[in-house]
């Protein structure tokens, strides 16, 4: 199962930036230019790599989906390293209203905007996630915990 964790804010604060930046560049850099052209090339240079890498970040967050498959939960943030929770290690799962009341131990996996699900291991760690459809997670990984906690139970 996979499920997509870049369509809401994230989009809209992407282009947001990247047209705030395609007007501020070219300016910057010729205000910076009448005092150092030094400066201004690598104060451009900079700020065109950052656009590029958030343009980039974003793109990896949409093609690049939160799985759970063959026992595994992968929680993935764009270019960064995925997490890998093994779902027999999950304790709970369930959503949450924001990343607020989350306490400081809680992992945030999130790309942009609020934690809306929380995923407790049983190591007392928790991964707080931000996904498009929250309601639809909380519903597939009860769904798997549930039984792998049924049969724990049973052979104790």
């Amino acid at each position: 199962m996979q499920f997509s964790y870049a369509l809401g804010l994230a989009r809209q604060l992407v282009l947001a930036v990247t047209a705030v930046a395609v007007i501020e560049i070219p300016v910057a850099h010729l205000l910076l230019s009448r005092w150092s052209t030094v400066v201004a090339v690598v104060i451009t240079a900079l700020s065109a790599t950052f656009i590029g890498y958030v343009v980039v970040d974003w793109a990896a967050a949409v093609r690049r989906p939160i799985t759970l498959d063959s026992g595994t939960l992968t929680l993935r943030r764009g270019l960064r390293r995925p997490v890998e929770v093994p779902v027999a290690r999950i304790v709970a799962v369930r959503s949450v209203p924001s990343s607020d009341g989350l306490t400081k131990e809680a992992l945030r996996t999130l790309y942009a905007g609020e934690a809306n699900a929380l995923v407790e291991v049983e190591d007392g760690s928790a991964h707080a996630v931000a996904l498009d459809d929250p309601a639809a997670f909380v519903q597939a990984l009860e769904a798997v915990i549930g039984p792998a906690h049924e049969g724990l139970e049973s052979q104790a």
